[in-house]
């Protein structure tokens, strides 16, 4: 019997074009919670702007953030945290100078950038298959979680994760070769046009088993949904898996089953079932 389920954001919950999740998907976690299952949202996205996704939709859940540097509690307390440090931070940015590679420090509950904020921005949202545009990301919405820095060593909170985007995949390939020879980081996508930073074995799965062991549950007694490279781990960890039809083939290759897409919200059908198991 499944007890907590587990659901990835973006590509598998979430509609792109209003950043929220999808009407169906959110009323059947409901119900699930309602006939007493636990619910996990898993993303690479940071706990503010997590949490403001799940209020939308009217969900108190457990959260994994930022692909599993924190595990934070329904009352958002953070049980687990994983950071980079400076010089690890300052040794990935000295290796991502290509001028047409996005970079984002995620540091504390913001986002830190190097660059000119209307320059980043107008580059941001024009990254191919993020789903952020100027309707439902707009500038004023953009300078309230981010915050410019001039060099790494000004940044003063925790940092998590740095996150490169770019719409040159070539150039994005170089960097993922180049970064994957450090020992001390973690390298993940939340799409294709993205590649994360993130301390040595810091990972949605990590973050889960934590969560798991402090459940008592067994890995047969949780369900996990997802669509990209930053779910990898949940699929290969977790038995009863659920790729939606959109995601990557590596992801489909080690799903238990493949589900409609996250547009034809495939994963409410699913989560309505467990909660009438």
């Amino acid at each position: 019997m499944i007890r907590l389920i587990v659901c990835d954001f973006d590509g598998t919950i979430l509609d792109q074009q209003t950043q929220t999740i999808y009407p169906r998907v959110a009323q059947a976690i409901r119900q699930a919670q309602q006939a007493g299952i636990d619910f996990c949202a898993a993303t690479g996205r940071n706990a503010p702007a997590a949490r403001k996704i799940l209020r939308q939709a009217q969900i108190s859940s457990w959260l994994i953030d930022l692909n599993g540097a924190e595990l934070r509690d329904a009352e958002d307390h953070c049980l687990r945290q994983q950071t980079l440090s400076l010089p690890q931070v300052e040794q990935i940015l000295d290796l991502c100078q290509d001028s047409g590679l996005l970079i984002t420090v995620y540091a504390g509950e913001s986002k830190i950038i190097f660059r000119d904020l209307q320059e980043h921005y107008e580059q941001y949202i024009g990254i191919e298959g993020s789903g952020k545009n100027a309707a439902n990301y707009p500038m004023a919405r953009f300078l309230s979680e981010v915050q410019q820095r001039q060099r790494p060593d000004q940044i003063e909170e925790p940092i998590f994760k740095v996150e490169i985007r770019s719409n040159n995949l070539a150039a994005l390939a170089a960097v993922r070769r180049t970064l994957s020879s450090l020992t001390t980081v973690e390298l993940t996508s939340a799409f294709a046009r993205n590649l994360e930073v993130l301390p040595r074995q810091c990972n949605k799965a990590a973050a889960l088993e934590q969560l798991r062991e402090l459940l008592q549950l067994d890995r047969c007694q949780i369900a996990v949904f997802g669509d990209d490279l930053n779910d990898r781990c949940l699929f290969e960890l977790y038995p009863c898996s659920y790729a939606v039809d959109n995601a990557r083939p590596e992801i489909k290759a080690l799903a238990s089953r493949i589900i409609p897409s996250c547009q034809k919200q495939g994963p409410a059908e699913v989560i309505a079932a467990l909660s009438h198991q």
